[in-house]
């Protein structure tokens, strides 16, 4: 199974494989850049998955979520003020801060790079 599509089939509430989306979400495309840059990011779904921490949320807003394609009008998570489910690329990057697999640095490294989405 393409990494995309594992990623969005085990962390995505709004995923519908059967839709053939043209558009991903920001964290998606980090995880994507991550492992394409020789990061070992796990997409299978854990067992045991707490939610994270407020400190954690607050890193990603501020560092990934403006910047996807779905911030201003599709983003149940932050139309809704945290209230609704974050996206699948959200949910694993949580996950990965929350457990120390990567660091928030990573993924504002990932933001910088110039290479296409």
């Amino acid at each position: 199974m393409k990494s995309d599509k594992k990623l969005c089939l085990n962390f995505c509430k709004y995923y519908k494989p059967e839709k053939n989306e043209e558009l991903e979400c920001r964290g998606a495309v980090i995880v994507r850049r991550l492992m394409q840059n020789g990061r070992r990011v796990p997409l299978d779904r854990p067992a045991e998955m707490t939610g994270p921490s407020a400190i954690v949320v607050e890193k990603l807003k501020s560092s990934m979520c403006s910047d996807c394609d779905f911030f201003a009008e599709d983003c149940d998570f932050i139309l809704t003020g945290g209230q609704a489910v974050p996206c699948g690329g959200f949910v694993l990057l949580a996950h990965l801060l929350d457990k120390g697999t990567i660091e928030i640095e990573d993924l504002v490294d990932e933001l910088k790079r110039d290479s296409p989405l």
